[in-house]
């Protein structure tokens, strides 16, 4: 995929070059960018055209030289810019068509700007904006999702959860559907994390995420092992002993403002896993007991690990309504979906503790404080929707992210309108 040449705007005409490059004034007649016509020295401050050109053409400019990782980035942070100000363009303007249009092309060179960063950053792994909370994949998770934020602004949906979540809801795809329904230009990002109950999600949205991190609307995508307060919580424990977390206890939070001058940020890189720039980790794989079994073996309901203990009432319901209330003082709405989870999973003892948890959810949905979405058994006898017996895949993905975007239940936030852009300062 290359990149789209920028439009620059004066007196001369510009188009893109077959190359990419840029091909001002007369056809036999080429000129580096920096000599092609200048835009007007003091374009007026809400002249949006001008201002999406001006970084348009300094991401161009970027890109020519750029190298490193944090190079790339800053390519993709600039086309990222010029987007929003073509998008922020009123629709009575002559030049909102075209301005779209645009918009569309410099989306395009943003994604192939975060590929070559990636690619980059494969090699030299994912630098830490903070210090390590005792797990990898949230450790990555919070790298990504600032460099996310400070590529494209906070996202108008937040996925959250375990790695149920992590792998079972795909954000572009919801993205897209959600823009087929008639709800476009809405961002969406997966920040899920292996093990995460809902004291990890308290600790994570209520204490690590500054305000400048929260989204218009969390969808919390779990299940029953997520709330059991009789197990022991290996993945918050591990936040406890973590050095993240004594940050956290000073006062540190994850943030686009410049960080304490007391934080000490480890230089040591996150090892990359295949997780996306949305947050999304894609899993092939589709379950077949006759094969899976194999190689795994067959845990029944009994001996199961994460129902022992089963109790519904403890730390992480306490944990629950925190993140509840916290969201609705910012007012912020919560939509809970219940994950699918097959029929070699749900066998009568699973099903009687997951009979429990959709009562306890129910009880959240009659007193209307969050919207709740049951999946439980939705692909019940469709394994080729999951990657193991309770997790599920990137075509199952694809398919709940269809599902929720089509569930008017949900209270879907509104792409800002042109007009509200005006208060956005891309500098």
């Amino acid at each position: 995929m290359g990149i789209v040449g920028v439009l620059v705007v004066g007196c001369g005409s510009t188009v893109a070059s077959p190359d990419g490059g840029i091909e001002a004034g007369t056809p036999d007649h080429r000129e580096p960018m920096a000599a092609a016509a200048p835009l007007p020295e003091t374009p007026a401050a809400t002249d949006r055209w001008y201002l999406a050109v001006q970084e348009a053409n300094q991401a161009a400019q970027l890109a020519q030289t750029a190298a490193t990782a944090e190079e790339w980035q800053q390519v993709a942070t600039t086309w990222g810019q010029s987007v929003l100000w073509l998008k922020g363009m009123p629709v009575e303007d002559p030049r909102y068509a075209f301005g779209q249009r645009r918009a569309a092309d410099y989306l395009n060179n943003l994604a192939v700007a975060q590929a070559q960063a990636q690619a980059q950053t494969q090699q030299a792994g994912v630098p830490r904006v903070f210090p390590s909370l005792g797990s990898t994949v949230l450790d990555e998770q919070i790298s990504l999702y600032h460099s996310y934020v400070a590529t494209l602004g906070v996202p108008d949906v937040l996925i959250m959860g375990s790695s149920r979540a992590l792998q079972g809801i795909d954000p572009q795809v919801l993205q897209q559907s959600l823009a087929a329904q008639g709800r476009p230009n809405l961002r969406v990002y997966n920040f899920s994390v292996n093990g995460a109950t809902a004291q990890v999600l308290s600790f994570v949205t209520r204490q690590l995420l500054a305000e400048d991190m929260h989204p218009q609307l969390v969808i919390w995508a779990e299940g029953a092992r997520g709330f059991n307060s009789g197990r022991f919580d290996r993945t918050f424990a591990a936040i406890l002993e973590s050095p993240g977390y004594a940050a956290v206890r000073h006062g540190a939070q994850l943030s686009l403002a410049n960080p304490s001058p007391d934080l000490v940020i480890p230089s040591d890189p996150i090892p990359i896993s295949p997780i996306n720039s949305q947050g999304f980790l894609a899993v092939n794989d589709q379950f077949n007991p006759s094969v899976y079994y194999r190689s795994f073996p067959r845990v029944r309901g009994q001996y199961d690990d994460t129902y022992r203990a089963f109790r519904l009432d403890g730390v992480q319901t306490l944990s629950l309504d925190a993140v509840i209330q916290s969201f609705r003082s910012r007012g912020i709405p919560i939509a809970f979906v219940n994950l699918p989870l097959s029929d070699d999973y749900l066998d009568p003892v699973r099903m009687v503790y997951e009979r429990q948890f959709q009562r306890f959810l129910q009880t959240y949905a009659d007193r209307g404080t969050m919207t709740v979405v049951d999946l439980l058994e939705l692909w019940r006898w469709q394994s080729h929707f999951f990657a193991d017996p309770s997790h599920i895949n990137r075509y199952g993905a694809r398919e709940i992210a269809r599902l929720l975007a089509e569930d008017n239940r949900i209270q879907w936030p509104t792409a800002p309108k042109p007009e509200a852009v005006n208060e956005v300062d891309p500098s």
